[in-house]
């Protein structure tokens, strides 16, 4: 396995999906280390070399499935609705503005611009 320290953090295991480790620390650093949607914070975790949310789950690397583009990280929970609700499963229910803001103006494209999911 291929060491990866960054700021003083062993990302060895951290799966970046296409963004560099210091572009992925930059966007938690922006997003305050928590999902942008629901505010769970996400702690480093020295054993598991990576980044965890409350629930001991590594927090997805979220992306429109349309362009490709990473938009954000989210919490596992919040990035399944996420996807759910571009799918339609949701029918009548009106989307959350706060969801409509984020998708529209992602915090990855303030923070590195638009890199493709990998």
């Amino acid at each position: 396995m291929k060491e990866i320290i960054v700021r003083g953090y062993n990302l060895s295991k951290q799966v970046f999906h296409g963004m560099s480790p210091e572009q992925y620390l930059d966007l938690l650093e922006f997003q305050d280390f928590k999902c942008q949607l629901s505010g769970i914070e996400f702690v480093y975790s020295e054993e598991k070399m990576k980044f965890m949310d409350i629930n001991g789950k590594a927090p997805p690397i979220d992306h429109d499935h349309a362009t490709g583009f990473i938009r954000g990280i989210l919490s596992e929970k919040v990035n399944w609705l996420e996807r759910q609700w571009d799918m339609g499963s949701y029918g009548k229910l009106p989307k959350p503005q706060e969801l409509t803001e984020y998708q529209s103006n992602p915090p990855a494209f303030q923070v590195f611009g638009k890199i493709t999911y990998k």
